[in-house]
């Protein structure tokens, strides 16, 4: 359980919310919803992956350790958080191109990053393959509700949204890059923290 909640803080559905609201506030509801449930179908097809094949595939194919991983992705990771704490949501890219481009933009990196990756690994090594299967899937399905019904509620909002509500998520999103560069300092110690345990 303490995975399957640390892989829901990394995947952070509040953050997404705040990074795709551009994208949010030009689409209809129902086109977001299209665009997020294939971002996630496309999302759990990587976790998967990773859930079942992470160790072979980061010891015999890319030659790394998980250590490496959690040091190169903690890094990626703080520096997006700062970027966010810093710039704010104008620091976020613009979607652009039809429906059937924007999941796999949604998926990487909002979705798909070292740290959810590197969770993936921890889940498939710690459960038996169809539970951490179910915990992967579960985490996502999560993510997706959140997403969808804040976009609903933004509809319902449409009048409001850049007067109040858009000034209190700027701050929310300045608030949530300081929880998730803290996230990218810990992958980095842990890295670290394995590497010097291992030289010794």
């Amino acid at each position: 359980m303490q995975l399957f909640t640390f892989m829901l803080i990394i995947l952070n559905p509040f953050a997404q919310v705040l990074y795709l609201s551009e994208l949010m506030r030009e689409m209809s509801c129902r086109d977001f919803a299209t665009v997020h449930i294939r971002a996630s179908l496309l999302s759990f097809g990587v976790f998967a992956l990773f859930v079942l094949f992470g160790d072979m595939l980061l010891h015999n194919v890319f030659q790394v350790r998980l250590a490496s991983l959690q040091i190169f992705g903690g890094m990626i990771i703080l520096y997006v958080a700062y970027r966010y704490f810093a710039a704010g949501p104008g620091s976020n890219l613009l979607f652009r191109g039809n429906i059937t481009d924007l999941a796999p933009s949604i998926s990487l990196p909002y979705m798909i990053g070292p740290g959810t990756i590197w969770t993936s690994i921890l889940i498939g090594r710690e459960f038996t393959w169809w539970v951490a299967l179910l915990m992967v899937a579960g985490v996502l399905a999560i993510n997706m509700a959140f997403v969808i019904i804040v976009q609903i509620v933004f509809d319902k909002l449409q009048s409001r949204r850049e007067t109040l509500i858009g000034k209190y998520f700027a701050i929310l999103m300045r608030t949530n890059a300081l929880f998730i560069g803290a996230i990218a300092v810990e992958m980095i110690l842990r890295g670290l923290d394995q590497v010097f345990n291992h030289a010794e």
